[in-house]
Order: structure tokens, then sequence, then C-alpha cells
């Protein structure tokens, strides 16, 4: 199943992080939570899940174009193949000396 995830982010690695990003999910990845523990293992660096929950540099998640915060399953809300998945994630800039 294909799911496109459209990552806005102020964070760009050049050939590494280059949003938006196009997934392939498996039969049983069926789920929001599914999305973000496959970007979370594709892209380490970004906490996209966290203990089951939306990660430290997530600011908002919606799928097709609903956030899921409005759905009662939230993170457990099923995906089906086309689905559009927008993740928000934001970065702290990191301080130098």
């Amino acid at each position: 199943m294909k799911i496109r995830v459209m990552v806005d982010s102020n964070l760009r690695i050049k050939n590494v992080f280059e949003p938006p990003i196009e997934l392939e999910m498996s039969q049983d990845e069926n789920t929001l939570k599914d999305v973000l523990g496959k970007l979370s293992e594709r892209y380490p660096y970004l906490r996209f899940l966290e203990k089951g929950e939306m990660g430290d540099d997530l600011h908002h998640l919606y799928l097709n174009g609903e956030s899921h915060f409005s759905f009662p399953e939230g993170l457990n809300r099923k995906i089906s193949e086309g689905d559009t998945v927008r993740v928000d994630a934001y970065m702290d800039p990191l301080a130098g000396g």
C-alpha cells in the first residue's frame, strides 16, 4: 500500500531528508501510528513517535486534511492506500559555541 506523506519541516538534509516523502506500507501497517513509526525508523534523528505517542518534534498531524485530534481513535486511526498524511515536524535550533 502506498501512502503519501508530506513532511513540513525546518530541517532539510540534501539527499537524506527532502520532503515530500512517499512511504510503502505493508498490509499490517495500517494506522497513523504505523506511519510515524516508519518515519522514525527511516529518520531516527527526528522524534516522530515516542512511547507510542506523537514525538516532541511534531507540531501537527493530519490525515486527508483532518487533524488527528479530531479522530476518537487518535493515532490508531486506520489509513488506506492513496491517503495523504501531513506531518509538521520542527527541530529546535542547535546552539554552537
